[in-house]
């Protein structure tokens, strides 16, 4: 595929992929306490990826690509351009055995993989550090089966505003220097690194750091807009996490799965209040248990009322997924 990258998203990919490779993120993570009700809340079934072909695009470290792997996908690929997360990513695979993950070197957005190949794509915390993230998204939808489920993660322009001010002042005193800026964001920001690290239960200290305070390019991106990406490329609304619409949290904090992505919010005591009471009100206001999606698709007062939700908890919801069907 020709590469057609203009030279100011070049020098942001080689700026990004430079970071991760040599500080490769995460080096762990805990999958299985997010994914479930993650996935319920996108109206994922397990139907939808088991046994079938699975794309990771912009995998980095292969925590998500395994977490398919294991649950029983005939095939995985993930890509990526970081050499440093590729290696652990292979690494992973090699110490489980799963014959059924590949990892390759390649670039998302000139993605040469075939159109509609994949029956379950995803890319999540990628795009928005490509400089182009649009067109990462519709090399995301073109690979994809028609009837295939999409599903992208991307850090939202409501909630992620309170952190961005915080890294605009560390840009500003570190300048380039990535390792300066992340010195800065340790000295000046200690406690959100604390209650960001108690979310990774402590396994990514340092790896956490460099993420939130060094990463080289970021853009931010609304609900809105991605409900237009899926106008442009002709996928169908699934679902959303956290979820757009105020009915559908009724459904969400139903689910029995909330209870082991409780564990998440270690380190944001107000969250995991509000989220618990939430589980209350949903026994009494929520629809009846066991009745299954499709989730309708959000009206834009409906978007805007939710990501306003998000905002006082920007810096543990600071990233949004939605997921969407590919139109046949």
């Amino acid at each position: 595929m020709q590469d057609d990258l203009s030279p100011e998203i070049k020098k942001i990919q080689e700026a990004v992929v430079g970071m991760y490779s040599e500080h490769p993120w995460p080096l762990n993570r805990e999958t299985d306490e997010e994914m479930g009700w993650r996935l319920k809340c996108l109206g994922v079934e397990p139907s939808d990826y088991q046994g079938k072909k699975v794309l990771d695009m912009g995998c980095g470290t292969g925590e998500y690509a395994m977490w398919y792997a294991k649950q029983g996908a005939a095939e995985v690929q993930g890509i990526d351009l970081s050499q440093g997360s590729l290696a652990v990513a292979r690494q992973r695979k090699q110490e489980g055995g799963y014959d059924n993950a590949d990892f390759r070197e390649m670039d998302i957005l000139n993605c040469s993989l075939p159109d509609n190949y994949f029956d379950y794509s995803y890319s999540v915390g990628v795009l928005h550090h490509t400089g182009d993230p649009l067109r990462g998204f519709k090399h995301l939808v073109r690979v994809t089966k028609p009837g295939g489920v999409v599903v992208v993660s991307l850090y939202n322009s409501f909630s992620r505003r309170t952190l961005r001010t915080k890294q605009s002042i560390c840009r500003l005193l570190g300048g380039a220097d990535i390792d300066k800026r992340v010195e800065w964001g340790e000295r000046l920001f200690g406690g959100t690194l604390r209650k960001l690290d108690k979310r990774y239960h402590g396994l990514n200290t340092k790896q956490i750091a460099y993420d939130i305070f060094g990463f080289p390019h970021e853009s931010l991106h609304s609900a809105q807009e991605v409900l237009r990406w899926f106008d442009q490329t002709g996928l169908e609304y699934k679902g959303a996490f956290a979820p757009l619409r105020i009915t559908d949290y009724f459904y969400a904090f139903q689910q029995p799965e909330y209870g082991r992505f409780r564990s998440t919010f270690d380190g944001f005591p107000v969250m995991r209040a509000v989220a618990d009471g939430m589980v209350k009100l949903a026994g009494s206001l929520g629809p009846k248990q066991g009745s299954v999606p499709p989730f309708p698709r959000p009206s834009l007062a409906s978007c805007v009322l939710s990501q306003l939700i998000w905002v006082p908890f920007g810096l543990r919801f600071n990233c949004f997924t939605m997921a969407g069907v590919k139109k046949r």
